[in-house]
């Protein structure tokens, strides 16, 4: 139900997303940033590309509103989640679509944003395909852990004549109770790459 989360401030509590071992998630810090590169407006048309859990598909579909979101996941056990994640959160405007990203997206209508969480190894033909949808002035973004995509992200945005490409790690670590006392505990690096399509 949609008073789960009656604000407008991203950034959802992971605790309040159904979860499922071997699914991802994408931390609620991470997810609040990347939010504020896609830069999301009512009624636009986004992409949640390797869309894991859903918690990005939620967050993107209660920003465009009249808009729709897609989810892109290959994965049965994260397509279910996905679905029950947005059942959870009461939104319409999200279509979640199976199979490989980088072949059903050449049948969805083209993009204003697409955000790009997973690859499954396909990751070149994911940015051709995503390229290809992207509508003038869109903007691209993806999140990257492994210190291999990153790079290959923001070459493919170079090459392509995107302006405004960011890229930008974030370190993420929150305190956890160890005996009488709290210590830190660190979550691995995420690169976040940005940027948006020439007209």
């Amino acid at each position: 139900m949609r008073d789960i989360w009656p604000y407008s401030t991203p950034g959802i509590p992971d605790r309040l997303f159904v979860r499922r071992e071997g699914v991802p998630i994408t931390a609620a810090e991470i997810r609040a940033v990347v939010l504020s590169k896609l830069r999301l407006c009512a009624g636009i048309t986004a992409y949640d590309v390797g869309a894991g859990s859903g918690s990005v598909t939620v967050e993107m579909g209660l920003q465009v509103k009249d808009g729709t979101v897609y989810a892109l996941e290959c994965k049965p056990d994260a397509l279910l989640l996905v679905k029950e994640n947005t059942g959870r959160f009461g939104l319409k405007n999200v279509k979640v679509i199976a199979g490989d990203a980088a072949q059903v997206m050449a049948e969805l209508p083209p993009a204003h944003r697409i955000f790009i969480g997973g690859s499954g190894g396909k990751l070149a033909e994911i940015l051709t395909g995503s390229h290809n949808k992207l509508l003038p002035g869109g903007i691209l973004v993806a999140t990257a852990v492994t210190l291999d995509t990153a790079p290959v992200v923001r070459q493919f945005l170079a090459q392509n004549g995107y302006q405004d490409i960011e890229v930008v790690s974030l370190n993420l670590a929150r305190t956890a109770k160890v005996g009488r006392v709290n210590l830190w505990r660190a979550n691995n690096p995420v690169q976040i790459v940005s940027g948006i399509k020439c007209d």
